[in-house]
């Protein structure tokens, strides 16, 4: 049986890739403050949460054609491995033997985005689904930074959750009909 795609309502479709890219762009916010402060905050930092990051997607998009899986499960195996990484900074602090365990942390959350893209392909040109996630991401960048200066350590904590919760609840109009 031919299973049909469904088709999400306008809004959805103008606003769900920003969400995802606000979203990914909090996380790594997130994970730069909280390994910074409590990790190292030189830019050995920046670089293990940028490249493993990248090494994720890039998994993530070789996963996402491999195996049929939607991507609330990535959501939410990235999120879990951010409280991961916020569990191991409070429980062992300054402790750099723990590098490894971070970067292996990362790797997980960037696999959200490379499964988001190869998904969300059927919905969207390149050109556009690209700008908007990215637009998002920049808006989660500024937004997770800005949230982090006036309200702490909470914004980092339940903000992503927020936005994780409205990611899922978002995401059933992406799938495709059953059959």
């Amino acid at each position: 049986m031919i299973m049909e795609r469904q088709t999400p309502p306008a809004w959805k479709r103008l606003f769900y890739p920003a969400m995802a890219g606000f979203f990914f762009g909090l996380l790594q916010t997130g994970l730069f403050f909280q390994l910074s402060f409590s990790l190292s905050s030189g830019f050995t930092t920046f670089l293990m949460v940028t490249l493993c990051w990248l090494a994720g997607s890039a998994i993530g998009l070789f996963l996402a054609r491999k195996y049929q899986t939607g991507f609330k499960r990535f959501f939410a195996s990235g999120l879990l491995a951010y409280f991961a990484c916020i569990l191991l900074l409070r429980l062992a602090p300054f402790e750099t033997k723990l590098w490894p365990v971070y970067a292996l942390l990362v790797v997980v959350m960037g696999l959200a985005p490379g499964v988001f893209f190869v998904r969300m392909a059927a919905y969207y040109p390149a050109r556009d689904l690209f700008f908007r996630e990215n637009n998002g991401f920049i808006a989660g960048l500024v937004g997770g930074t800005l949230l982090f200066l006036l309200t702490g350590r909470a914004a980092l904590w339940f903000v992503p959750v927020l936005v994780a919760a409205i990611l899922f609840l978002g995401s059933r109009d992406f799938l495709p009909a059953r059959a």
